[in-house]
């Protein structure tokens, strides 16, 4: 249960982000929307663009093999609450 509590803050907080991004409400966003799809002007350069400024504020560093794999925004979600459960390691 404190899994999906702390699932569903990171999600608000996830959408909060995308919103100030593409400045414009994304308040429609669900777990089960397409990145891609569902946010209005979203190319693939865009999407690129927004990976990194969730990096920005979440201060993570993602994989940039797996960068193309989020389809929804539970994937989002999932990775990036992997991450935070994971030690940073220093290069």
């Amino acid at each position: 249960m404190q899994d999906e509590k702390r699932d569903q803050e990171l999600f608000e907080k996830i959408v909060g982000h995308i919103g100030e991004f593409v400045e414009a409400d994304v308040s429609h966003l669900a777990p089960d929307s397409h990145l891609a799809t569902s946010i209005e002007g979203m190319s693939s350069l865009k999407m690129v663009e927004l990976l990194l400024y969730m990096e920005d504020c979440f201060g993570l560093e993602f994989d940039g093999s797996v960068m193309d794999k989020f389809g929804t925004m539970q994937d989002l979600v999932t990775y990036i609450r992997d991450l935070q459960d994971t030690p940073q390691q220093l290069a």
